[in-house]
């Protein structure tokens, strides 16, 4: 049989591999000619891999800002909601570190660019994760009816568990609730209230919840004037 010429060899891989250069090919220069964009979203800032017994004590954005820039098409498409920012926590150690957002952390498909970062850095202040317990104060606001008083304000339970960065809780004396108005109130009350807590990274583990007992009495009559003896001049 005689040699087949070299063109005919792997013809079916050679045709595939054709077919393929030629979908390549009209892809891009589909992208080339459709016009550039550009558009700004504020996508949420995610932290990942916070090292066991850590946890973040400082404040953090809530999100950033992102200007990008690509082909119509694929802007047009991409879903703002799978956009975010995120922060890798893998190698932190304990302490303040100011951590920068590149484009490598948007994540974006790769036919888009991502041009700007509004804030570019990011502090982050890791401690350690401690737990404690703290007496819960009613937040009472207003004053009760004309001729009745307040004489005692407790919650159910009484103390609360806090978890959280270890510096903050060793400055924690006590948790608050939600405010709870006694404006022109005549009679004791017990409500549920929520346990609120500002520090940053602090929670409660226990306790969030609690009822609220504030007990209202009628003022007691201020007694008589004993009246002077007849005679008797007042010095």
């Amino acid at each position: 049989m005689a040699d087949r010429p070299a063109l005919l060899h792997n013809l079916g891989m050679k045709i595939v591999a054709l077919a393929i250069a030629l979908i390549v090919w009209f892809v891009f220069s589909a992208q080339r000619k459709e016009r550039i964009s550009e558009r700004s979203y504020r996508v949420p800032l995610s932290v990942v891999n916070i090292p066991p017994q850590m946890t973040i004590a400082s404040p953090l954005p809530t999100g950033v800002e992102v200007r990008i820039r690509g082909p119509f098409t694929p802007l047009r498409q991409l879903d703002p909601s799978k956009i975010e920012a995120v922060i890798d926590l893998s190698d932190a150690q304990r302490g303040e570190r100011i951590y920068r957002l590149a484009p490598e952390d948007i994540n974006v498909p790769q036919e888009v660019e991502v041009l700007a970062i509004s804030p570019s850095e990011v502090r982050i202040l890791l401690d350690t994760t401690s737990e404690k317990e703290v007496p819960i104060t009613p937040t009472i606001t207003g004053t009760p009816a004309p001729g009745f008083e307040t004489y005692e304000v407790q919650s159910e339970p009484r103390v609360a568990r806090v978890v959280g960065p270890g510096a903050a809780l060793a400055e924690m004396d006590h948790v608050s609730t939600d405010a709870i108005s006694i404006a022109d109130r005549s009679a004791t009350l017990s409500v549920p209230a929520t346990v609120r807590v500002d520090a940053p990274g602090v929670r409660i583990r226990e306790g969030q919840v609690v009822t609220v007992t504030v007990r209202i009495r009628p003022v007691e009559a201020a007694p008589a004037p004993t009246p002077t003896p007849a005679g008797k001049r007042r010095r």
